[in-house]
């Protein structure tokens, strides 16, 4: 009897348009992932798209602005009638506000948990029922250490990541006897477009300039540099291949390692 080939993993992405989000579509196509990627602007979700179809990989996309509730049913109705039912997905989303407490308005907190707390939370009520039906599937967070430990001038960030690895643990504790694994990937600062905007918002403030600002932010890593894109997605893609025990998977460390094995 001829075997039957295993079906490939329908995965949404989210925040895929650039940086991390892009590297992390990259990886996943490459793996031979079925990809949803979602972002809010549409010209950069297609140029993200448009090479991984190029090179075979089966890519589709929806705009959407995930600090809409209604988008989160769109999404996954998209990924569901074009692809299948959903496999995983990578809640990438996000904005990283800086500024000093003070100046920390209802908007920006609002926006951020939005995006970090509230979207990754109603893809897991959208998500696991179906989930907890086949018995397997993968909530994953891009989290943060600050999700861990506290930063200057993130307040807003560093509460929402907060939040991001608590929503993860506590998904994990319910989900994981149903067969669901959910993962926080917690890198320190990556070189991203958000970092780089990040940098240039505490140069605005006068008492530095952009690139030393930059340079800082990479040596308060434990690992003594910046993250690359491009190491956050190969965890990413270990995690949804590999699916080890876990929930908080802290990659400013050498090497990379699980905070809490089991809770």
């Amino acid at each position: 009897m001829t075997p039957v080939p295993p079906v490939p993993p329908v995965t949404i992405v989210t925040g895929a348009s650039r940086g991390i989000g892009k590297a992390i579509a990259n990886a996943l196509a490459a793996a031979g992932h079925r990809l949803l990627l979602v972002a809010r602007d549409d010209a950069a979700l297609q140029a993200t798209a448009e090479p991984l179809r190029a090179r075979g990989g089966t890519v589709i996309t929806c705009t959407a602005d995930l600090r809409d509730a209604a988008a989160i049913e769109t999404v996954v109705t998209t990924a569901e009638r074009q692809l299948g039912p959903v496999t995983a997905i990578v809640n990438n989303a996000g904005t990283a506000p800086s500024d000093k407490v003070e100046n920390t308005t209802p908007a920006m907190v609002a926006d951020t948990f939005a995006l970090h707390v509230a979207a990754p939370l109603a893809f897991a009520r959208r998500l696991a029922p179906g989930m907890k039906r086949a018995g397997t599937g993968v909530l994953l967070q891009l989290a943060s250490t600050a999700g861990l430990r506290g930063y200057p001038f993130t307040s807003a960030y560093t509460a929402a990541k907060h939040g991001m690895v608590g929503l993860s643990r506590a998904l994990h504790a319910e989900l994981g006897s149903a067969g669901v694994r959910v993962y926080a990937v917690c890198p320190g600062f990556v070189d991203s477009d958000i970092t780089r905007g990040a940098a240039a918002a505490i140069a605005a403030r006068g008492k530095t300039t952009a690139a030393e600002a930059h340079a800082r932010m990479g040596q308060q890593n434990r690992i003594g540099r910046m993250h690359t894109p491009d190491e956050v997605a190969a965890a990413v893609a270990m995690l949804l291949s590999a699916r080890p025990a876990g929930c908080v998977f802290e990659l400013d460390r050498d090497p990379p390692a699980f905070v809490d094995a089991t809770t």
